[in-house]
């Protein structure tokens, strides 16, 4: 096996939520706020909801076959020729993943820390530390994650107490001024960004030492990582307002830049802006671990490594060529990804799954 490592439930469940709340913590209250207004965090509510759906589905597809990938299982179910091709094409959207979260990184911080540092600086870091990181294996991807949790979470409900007396109620009101429709149509982009996006986790479900009840840790992650979107949403429409919010790039960065405890402790924007990017680098990390061991699957390589730095080079690329700038960037995230992540995050998994149940079928019909 390529992966050799291996990490325990607390772990996997600490991931789902670093990898739910990562950059969609910082661009979904303003897209779906856009297009729902202030029941914007209903979408988030009513995503999530969705999201256990598409959970489930994985789930039951990973515990048929518990000792493989994402990529073997196509292997299996389509046959190698068409699992290959097919797996190819899951090792590019988690690279391209990866790419997308490193620049939503560089971005945040040349807006949130050094606005005059290249874009390119702040690139080439994240890809030092990916790299250190993933030459480790998945078990020091869940150590990392393990150990930033708290500091992620702290930061983010910091953020939101902090806040408090800045909050006007009435801003929620009227709830479901417009209908439903505005709501569901708010959480389609999520439904994409971020919870189609946990298909990865199909790649490293095989290497959890444990995987009774796994379901319900994967389900439960997703529930805290979406309750805790609904939440730094809520607290978006109720501190700044709607029209503020929507036209916000990165809405909890405006909100952080606002807290002020007496004259003596404000501008608190760079330490919360750190719990933020923790979160990203969680995410764009575990994107591309999986991206280089789909790669090194479909093409029957003994060692992962030796494509890190290779891959990780194209990723550092196209994070700067993809997108000209931060418009260009939120535009794709909140429109073209959404049916291009819902293909690879619930269409495909759900076709390998009617297949899988069908083969099964087949085989007791013999028997």
């Amino acid at each position: 096996m390529l992966e050799n490592g291996v990490i325990n439930r607390l772990q996997f469940g600490l991931l789902v939520i670093s990898f739910t709340v990562g950059s969609a913590v910082l661009m979904i209250p303003s897209t779906v706020v856009a297009k729902a207004k202030q029941d914007g965090w209903l979408s988030i509510l009513s995503a999530t909801i969705l999201a256990i759906g598409f959970i489930s589905i994985m789930v039951t597809l990973a515990k048929q076959y518990p000792k493989q990938t994402l990529i073997e299982i196509m292997e299996t179910l389509l046959g190698k020729p068409i699992g290959k091709v097919i797996g190819l094409l899951y090792a590019w959207f988690f690279l391209h993943l990866s790419a997308l979260v490193m620049r939503n990184a560089t971005d945040f911080s040349t807006t949130a820390i050094m606005p005059e540092t290249p874009p390119i600086t702040f690139a080439l870091m994240a890809g030092i530390l990916i790299y250190m990181v993933t030459v480790q294996g998945i078990e020091g991807i869940g150590r990392s994650n393990e150990l930033f949790t708290p500091f992620m979470v702290s930061g983010i409900w910091f953020t939101l107490f902090l806040l408090f007396p800045l909050i006007e109620t009435k801003r929620i009101f009227p709830l479901f001024a417009e209908g439903i429709k505005p709501i569901l149509k708010g959480a389609m982009p999520v439904l994409g960004f971020p919870f189609a996006e946990l298909v990865v986790f199909l790649m490293i479900f095989p290497f959890v030492n444990n995987q009774k009840h796994l379901k319900n840790v994967w389900i439960s992650g997703v529930v805290i990582g979406g309750l805790t979107l609904t939440l730094i949403t809520l607290g978006a429409i109720l501190v700044l307002d709607v029209p503020l919010t929507e036209m916000a790039i990165f809405p909890t960065l405006k909100m952080a830049r606002l807290i002020k405890i007496g004259d003596f402790l404000t501008r608190l924007e760079a330490m919360i802006s750190l719990s933020y990017l923790l979160t990203l680098y969680i995410k764009m990390t575990l994107s591309f671990y999986a991206g280089v061991l789909a790669f090194a699957q479909v093409f029957n390589l003994t060692d992962y490594r030796i494509i890190v730095l290779p891959l990780l080079i194209i990723v550092i690329s196209l994070s700067i060529i993809l997108n000209k700038n931060i418009i260009e960037v939120s535009e794709f995230a909140t429109t073209t990804w959404t049916p291009y992540a819902l293909l690879f995050g619930f269409m495909i998994p759900l076709l390998l799954l009617g297949i899988s149940f069908f083969k099964q079928k087949q085989q007791k019909v013999r028997n």
